[in-house]
C-alpha cells in the first residue's frame, strides 16, 4: 500500500477560488494606488489523507472495457505529461512507483492548471475505469453515437475540480523516464514516461505532423531500435503540436515520452520537442556497434542501465577486497604484474589510467568463457588491451562498476572485433566506390536488375578486352589491429581466379591504378558460374597484416577480358569488418568443426553466408504458432506450453530468455531431428546442449540454421530423455512452407519489371506481365497499382484510406491437402498483417497479428480453411478504415502435400 500523510487539506476547488480572490483585491489595489507591492503569499497545496491503492493493483481491479468505480479508491501519483505543446489532446498523464495511468478530462490547455511534476490525489468514486484500444484510462463514460451504448470517454472539468487534489508545489526534477529497450518493453510500462535510447526515424527529413486541409490530423512516425530495427513504436504525431511543422531528424538519438498502445501496435507520445534528443553523442549509446565510454559509465552508476563498454584493461583486483573490505585507494587494485585473482578486471578510458576513482570494476562470472580470456593472471598480455563488454552499469565492491551477467562469448569483444568499417551494398549506385577503367570500351556499372555492381566484357554478342578497377574510397584502419573483407558475388564464363581478383593499397591516391602498389588479397570461393541467381558469399578474407594500423587503405575488385574470354563478375553487400577472417578466403565446410562447432553468438554473426557449420548451444524454446516474422518477445516460448514442433530455440546460456540472443533451428518434417528434438513432443529437452549441422540463414526473420538432413549423423542432444528415432506419422506442417514435404502449388511474384513512376504504374486489370496466364486477376475498386521503389521490386500498391482489393481467381488446388497461403506483406508505415482481410472461396480466413515493419516486407502464412478446388478464389482485402498507411502485397504462394 502506498502512503502518505498531510496535516492540512485543501479542496482544489476552494483553491483555484481563493486564488482568484486575492488576484482580484491584488489588481483593485493596483488600480487604487500607484505603488508597487509584494504579491501576496501562496499556501502550498496540501492534501490530509492517505492514497489506498497503487496504481498497478487500480489497473487490476479495474480491468475491463468500462466499470464505475463504486468504492472509496484514492490513488496518487506524478504528472508526467500534460497538454502543454498540443501533442496530447485533453489528457494527462500520472505515475507512481509501481505504474503509469491516463486521465482523460474534456478542458483544452490543462498544463496552465496541471504541471508536470505535480502530485495529485485521486478520489475516484464515481468515476469510470476503462480501455481504448486495450490502453487503460479513467474518466467517465461516453456514448460516442448518442445512441445509449457507452465506452469510455473524457470526465467534464467540473468533475476533475471536484475529483483531483493537488499536494505541494511541482517538481519536475522528479519526474524521470524508465529506461526501456526493444526486448524489454513489459505491460508494466504502458502508461509511463519512457525514455528509448539509440533509436532513429523511419521518417527523418519530414515535418513531425501535417494538417489535411487545414483540420487536425494525428500522423503515425516510425520509431527504430538501431540495435534491433525488427522492433519498431509508432510516435503519434499531431498537427495541432506546437513543434508540428519542425523537420525530424535524421541519425541517431533518444525519444522521451509516455508509452502507450493501440490493439498491438506500441506507440509513444512525446509531450514536447525536447523530447527528441538527437544530438550528437560521443559517449555512445550502449550498443554493440556503439558502445558507452568509460567516462559515460562512471557519470551514470545505479542508474538501471544496461549495455555495452568500451574500454582498456588497465588492471584487477587485489586479494581480500570483498563486499565488505570494499575498494577506496589505489592499493586495493592491481595495475601491473603480477595479477594474483582472476574474478575481476579493471577498465579505463584511457590504457595507462591509474586511478581507481577513474577505473569500472567488471566481475568475470565464474566458469564462464569470459573469465578464461579475460582474466589477467593468466592472460597478461591483455594489460591495456581494448574491450567492450556488456552489462548493467552498477557500483560494485565499493566502486564504480560493471556487473555481467552470464559471461559468454557474446557479452564481450576483445580488440574491436566485429566492427562495420565500411558497408557499401551496391543498391542503387557504385558509389563510394570509383569505377577506372585502363583499357578497354566496357566499364564497371551499377546494375538495377540484379541490384549490384556489374562488370562484363561482352558487349553486342561479341568479346571485348579489358582492365577495369573498382576501387573503394580511402579506409581508415588505424584503430584496428586486424580486419577482413566479405561480399557476394556472381562468377560466369570466366577463369575466376586470373580474371576476377582482390586488392589493397597503402598508396593509392587517383587515376591509374598502375601507379600505386597494390597487394593480392586470394578468393577461394566463387558461384557455381550455372546461375544469375547463384549469389555467393566470398567467406571473411583477410587483410593482410601490414595494411592494419593504416589510415589510407583501398580496396579494389580487378576486371580482366580478352577478345576470346570475357566473363561477367557481379558483386554486392561488401563489408570490411574489425577482426581476424578465415586465412585463405575459403569458408569452413563444417564437416571440420564437429569437435569445435560455433557458438550461439558466433553463428548469429555468420548468417546468410552459404556456411554449412556445426553449431552448439542450449534448447531455450519455440517460435509460436501462427507466427511468420519474429518481431517481439511475445512471438516465442521460453517455456511450457510449446505449440510448434517444427523449430527448437538456441542459445548460449541455458536461461536465456532474450529473443534477440537465440538462433532459431528448423527441424524438417519426418526426421529424427524433429522427432527427438522439438519441445511440444519433448519438453524435458528444455535446457538440454544441442549440437547441430546446417546451413546458416535467417528463419522466422531472426538469425537460424536450415537445410539440415535432419538425420541422426546431424545432431547430437545431450543428456537424457525419451526419444523416439522415427515418427512416420509427422504431417507436413502447413505453417512451416519450407518444410521439405511442402510442394509449391502457385507463385505469383507480379514480375521483375521497374514500375516506378506514376505514368508506369498499371491498374490490376491493365498489367500484363503476371507469372500465372492461366488465373484471372481483379480489383473491383480499380484502386490498385503494380509499382517498384528503390528498395522494393514489383508488388502491388494498396493505396491507403481507400477499400481495394486483389482478387485472384481460378487457381487448381485439387490433389493437395495441408495447403497453405504464404504472402510477402508491409506498409507505406508500421502496421499490422492482421489489418488486411482475406477471403477463399468467399469464405474469410484468419490472418495472424504480426507487427510489420515500414516498407520492410514480412512473409505472412496464413494455414487455414484453404481448400482442395478446381478453382480456387482468393480475395486480399485492404478496408479504408484500417489500412492508414498504404499497403503492399508481393510474392502470393501456394503450398500443399500431395495426395
Amino acid at each position: 500500500m502506498y502512503v502518505i500523510k498531510h496535516h492540512k487539506t485543501f479542496h482544489m476547488r476552494t483553491l483555484w477560488i481563493y486564488s482568484i480572490l486575492i488576484l482580484t483585491m491584488a489588481f483593485g489595489l493596483t488600480a487604487c494606488l500607484d505603488e508597487k507591492f509584494d504579491a501576496p503569499p501562496h499556501e502550498k497545496p496540501e492534501y490530509q489523507g492517505q492514497a489506498n491503492i497503487t496504481i498497478r493493483d487500480f489497473k487490476a481491479k479495474y480491468n475491463s472495457e468500462l466499470v464505475q468505480i463504486t468504492e472509496n479508491d484514492i490513488i496518487t501519483g506524478i504528472v508526467t505529461a500534460n497538454d502543454i505543446s498540443g501533442n496530447l489532446y485533453k489528457q494527462i498523464f500520472i505515475e507512481d512507483e509501481t505504474g503509469g495511468l491516463m486521465l482523460a478530462i474534456d478542458r483544452n490547455n490543462i498544463y496552465n492548471d496541471i504541471r508536470v511534476g505535480q502530485r495529485v490525489f485521486i478520489e475516484a468514486k464515481g468515476l469510470y475505469m476503462g480501455k481504448y484500444g486495450g490502453m487503460h484510462q479513467l474518466g467517465f463514460r461516453f456514448s460516442r453515437n448518442n445512441d445509449g451504448v457507452f465506452s469510455i470517454g473524457q470526465m467534464t472539468w467540473e468533475t476533475a475540480r471536484q475529483k483531483l487534489f493537488m499536494h505541494d508545489y511541482p517538481k519536475p526534477d522528479e519526474v524521470v523516464p524508465t529506461a526501456i529497450g526493444p526486448g524489454n518493453i513489459q505491460e508494466e510500462h504502458f502508461g509511463r514516461l519512457v525514455i528509448l535510447d539509440a533509436v532513429y526515424f523511419e521518417n527523418a527529413g519530414e515535418p513531425y505532423s501535417t494538417s489535411n486541409e487545414g483540420s487536425v490530423q494525428t500522423l503515425n512516425r516510425v520509431i527504430r531500435f538501431s540495435s534491433n530495427p525488427g522492433v519498431g513504436i509508432t510516435a503519434r504525431m499531431s498537427s495541432a503540436a506546437n513543434f508540428a511543422s519542425e523537420i525530424i531528424p535524421s541519425g541517431i538519438g533518444s525519444v522521451t515520452g509516455i508509452l502507450t498502445k493501440f490493439n498491438t501496435t506500441n506507440q509513444i507520445l512525446v509531450r514536447s520537442l525536447p523530447d527528441v534528443n538527437f544530438e550528437p553523442n560521443p559517449d555512445g549509446w550502449g550498443m554493440e556497434n556503439s558502445p558507452w565510454t568509460v567516462s559515460w559509465a562512471l557519470e551514470n552508476q545505479d542508474k538501471q542501465r544496461s549495455g555495452w563498454v568500451k574500454g582498456y584493461i588497465v588492471g584487477a583486483v587485489q586479494p581480500g577486497i570483498n563486499e565488505t573490505n570494499p575498494i577506496d585507494s589505489n592499493s586495493d587494485l592491481a595495475f601491473e604484474a603480477p595479477f594474483i585473482m582472476d574474478n575481476y578486471i579493471v577498465i579505463a578510458q584511457t590504457a595507462d589510467e591509474t586511478n581507481w576513482e577513474k577505473c569500472l570494476v567488471v566481475n568475470l562470472p565464474s566458469g564462464s568463457v569470459m573469465r578464461t580470456s579475460l582474466n589477467l593472471k593468466d592472460n597478461p598480455t591483455l594489460l591495456g588491451v581494448e574491450v567492450s563488454i556488456r552489462g548493467a552499469v552498477e557500483k560494485m565492491l565499493g566502486a564504480a562498476g560493471l556487473r555481467v551477467a552470464s559471461g559468454s562469448a557474446a557479452d564481450f569483444k576483445l580488440g574491436g572485433v566485429g566492427e562495420e568499417i565500411l558497408s557499401v551494398a551496391f543498391s542503387n549506385t557504385l558509389l563510394p566506390f570509383t569505377g577506372i577503367s585502363v583499357s578497354g570500351n566496357q566499364q564497371w556499372v551499377f546494375d538495377g536488375t540484379y541490384v549490384c555492381a556489374r562488370m562484363t566484357g561482352f558487349f553486342n554478342s561479341a568479346n571485348y578486352a579489358n582492365e577495369d578497377w573498382l576501387i573503394s574510397p580511402v579506409i581508415d584502419l588505424s584503430s584496428y589491429n586486424a580486419a577482413h573483407i566479405t561480399f557476394e558475388q556472381i562468377n560466369r564464363y570466366a577463369n575466376n581466379t586470373q580474371d576476377f581478383t582482390l586488392w589493397i593499397s597503402k598508396n593509392y591516391t587517383d587515376g591509374n591504378p598502375g601507379n600505386a602498389e597494390w597487394t593480392q588479397i586470394a578468393i577461394t570461393t566463387y558461384s557455381s558460374g550455372t546461375s544469375w541467381n547463384d549469389w555467393t558469399n566470398s567467406g571473411k578474407l583477410n587483410i593482410p597484416a601490414e595494411y592494419a594500423g593504416v589510415n589510407n587503405v583501398r580496396i579494389a575488385f580487378k576486371y580482366l577480358s580478352t577478345d576470346s574470354r570475357a566473363g561477367t563478375w557481379q558483386v554486392r553487400n561488401l563489408k570490411v569488418i574489425s577482426g581476424p577472417g578465415i586465412d585463405g578466403g575459403g569458408t569452413d565446410p563444417g564437416d571440420d568443426n564437429f569437435n569445435t562447432p560455433l557458438t550461439i553468438a558466433q553463428a548469429m554473426t555468420s548468417q546468410n553466408q552459404n556456411l554449412v557449420t556445426w553449431v552448439e548451444g542450449y534448447i531455450v524454446g519455440a517460435v509460436k504458432e501462427n507466427v511468420s516474422t519474429v518481431t517481439n518477445a511475445s512471438q516465442v516460448s521460453f517455456s511450457q506450453p510449446f505449440t510448434l514442433a517444427t523449430n527448437v530455440l538456441l542459445a548460449d546460456s541455458p536461461t536465456e530468455t532474450d529473443f534477440t540472443k537465440v538462433l532459431v533451428v528448423n527441424l524438417p518434417a519426418g526426421k529424427p531431428l524433429r522427432s527427438q528434438v522439438n519441445l511440444m513432443d519433448n519438453p524435458s529437452n528444455l535446457g538440454k546442449q544441442l549440437k547441430v549441422k546446417g546451413n546458416l540463414r535467417t528463419y522466422f526473420g531472426i538469425p537460424g540454421l536450415r537445410d539440415s538432413e535432419g538425420e541422426q549423423a546431424d545432431f547430437v542432444l545431450s543428456g537424457s530423455g525419451t526419444t523416439d528415432p522415427t515418427d512416420p506419422t509427422d504431417p507436413t506442417d502447413p505453417t512451416d512452407p519450407t518444410d521439405p514435404e511442402a510442394v509449391q502449388i502457385f507463385l505469383e511474384t507480379f514480375g521483375n519489371g521497374t514500375h516506378a513512376t506514376l505514368e508506369t504504374r498499371p491498374k490490376i486489370a491493365d498489367f500484363t506481365g503476371y507469372d500465372n496466364q492461366d488465373v484471372t486477376y481483379s480489383d473491383p475498386s480499380n484502386q490498385c497499382t503494380i509499382r517498384t521503389t528503390s528498395t522494393l521490386n514489383a508488388h502491388v500498391w494498396m493505396p491507403a484510406n481507400n477499400d481495394s482489393y486483389v482478387i485472384v481467381e481460378g487457381i487448381n488446388t485439387s490433389g493437395y491437402t495441408n495447403i497453405a497461403l504464404q504472402f510477402d506483406f508491409t506498409g507505406n508505415g508500421g502496421t499490422n498483417a492482421n489489418n488486411l482481410t482475406i477471403k477463399v472461396n468467399g469464405n474469410e480466413v484468419s490472418v495472424p497479428s504480426v507487427t510489420v515493419a515500414s516498407n520492410t516486407f514480412s512473409t505472412i502464412t496464413v494455414g487455414d480453411n484453404i481448400p482442395a478446388s478446381e478453382s480456387l478464389k482468393i480475395e486480399f482485402i485492404a478496408p479504408g478504415s484500417s489500412n492508414t498507411v498504404g499497403f503492399r502485397l508481393d510474392n502470393i504462394k501456394l503450398t500443399g502435400t500431395q495426395e
